[in-house]
Parts: structure tokens; C-alpha cells; sequence
């Protein structure tokens, strides 16, 4: 399997992260052609977005939502989705709300970087993304892992999110991000002492050093 993306992508970040706890090979490459507007990457995945995942059999699976639900199906073991219903709910609901709330939220927050920004606007996106958290902070579980105490797609989905809400929103003025919400505070810390997780905050890490300097 072929999956192309760039590592500063959350939604690129979270298949790698599913792909590393599976302990799938797949070949990771960039959209060739020089981006993901080139006529060769459009003749792999028309809709011209990141990720891209061709299986096997040359199938391309667009959309990360899909890949991850693929990569369940074709490769069940180790399982990122909990057997029970109402635990399965819960990764798919902190997954939910992230998507649309904490990575929208934050959205706002990269269209405001940069000098000669309205400052109300500034803080009323802020405050957008505290109100996003303070949702995430209402779904997520108290335990070892986002939605449990086993690694999940739940952790796949909200670990990039965060990356950028405590790398971003200091250049903003916010000095500690997480301060007010105990639970993603703790459960940020936790990150660091997983493997996955680690690689991922790295990798990103790396690649926002090298395109921005930050």
C-alpha cells in the first residue's frame, strides 16, 4: 500500500498514527507532480486533497474518516475500535468532536497568523477554540487513552488537533492553552510516553521547524 500526505497534516497524522500501532508496511510518499494539484496526483485522487491511501489492489481511498475505517476492516489486529457499542461511541464521538469543533475552531486560529491581524478578531477566535476544548474536555474519558484505557482512533484523531493548539495558540498570546481543562492537560502529558504519539508530535514537529521556522 501506497499512503501520500505531508506530515504537518492532522488528518495525514492520524492514518500514519493507526498505520504505526498496526504495524502495517506502507510506503509513504509525497503527491507527486510537485503538489496536490499536479496532473499526476489528480490522476490518483481527483478530489486533489491529502490523504491518499492506494490499497493492494490499486483502489484510492480518499478522505481520512474512510481510511481509517478501511484499514479497521482490512487489518482487524490489533483493533483501534472497541468491541462494545456504547465504548465504540465513545471513540467515534471524541473523534466527532474534534472534527467539528476543535479543528475548525483552530482553523480560524492559522487564518489570523501573520502581523496586521484585527485583534477582536484574534480574541473571539481564541475564544472559539476554548469553547471547542472545553467540548472535548466534556467527552473524553479520565483514563490512560482518549476514549479508554487502550490506544484508539479516538488518539489517532485528537493528538494532531492538540499539537497544534499548544504549538500554535502561545505565538498567539495564549501562554498555557490547556491550563483550564484538566483532562486534555493530563491527558497531553500522557502522550509523551507513548510511542505513536511520540513519533507523530516529532515528525510534525520537525516539519513545522522546516517549512516555518517555528
Amino acid at each position: 500500500m501506497k499512503l501520500y500526505g505531508s506530515d504537518l497534516s492532522p488528518f495525514v497524522q492520524r492514518v500514519k498514527m493507526q498505520i504505526a500501532a498496526k504495524g502495517l508496511e506502507v510506503e509513504y510518499l509525497p503527491p507527486p507532480g510537485g503538489g496536490m494539484k499536479s496532473e499526476e496526483f489528480l490522476a490518483i485522487n481527483p478530489i486533489g486533497k491529502i490523504p491518499c491511501l492506494v490499497t493492494d489492489s490499486g483502489m484510492s481511498l480518499p478522505e481520512s474518516e474512510v481510511i481509517l475505517e478501511y484499514l479497521e476492516d482490512a487489518f482487524p489486529k490489533p483493533a483501534l475500535r472497541p468491541r462494545k457499542p456504547e465504548e465504540r461511541a465513545q471513540v467515534r464521538l471524541i473523534s466527532r468532536v474534534n472534527d467539528i469543533y476543535v479543528g475548525p475552531a483552530m482553523g480560524k486560529i492559522f487564518g489570523l497568523m501573520g502581523p496586521g491581524k484585527d485583534p477582536e478578531a484574534i480574541k473571539a477566535a481564541i475564544a472559539d477554540v476554548n469553547t471547542a476544548l472545553g467540548h472535548l474536555e466534556h467527552v473524553l474519558t479520565s483514563k490512560k487513552h482518549a476514549a479508554g484505557n487502550k490506544f484508539s482512533l479516538a488518539d489517532c484523531t485528537i493528538t494532531p488537533s492538540l499539537f497544534f493548539v499548544v504549538k500554535i495558540l502561545p505565538v498567539m498570546g495564549v501562554k498555557a492553552p490547556l491550563k483550564n481543562f484538566k483532562k486534555i492537560a493530563k491527558y497531553w502529558k500522557t502522550r509523551e510516553k507513548d510511542a505513536v504519539t511520540v513519533k507523530a508530535i516529532e515528525e510534525m514537529t520537525a516539519e513545522m521547524k522546516a517549512r516555518f521556522g517555528m
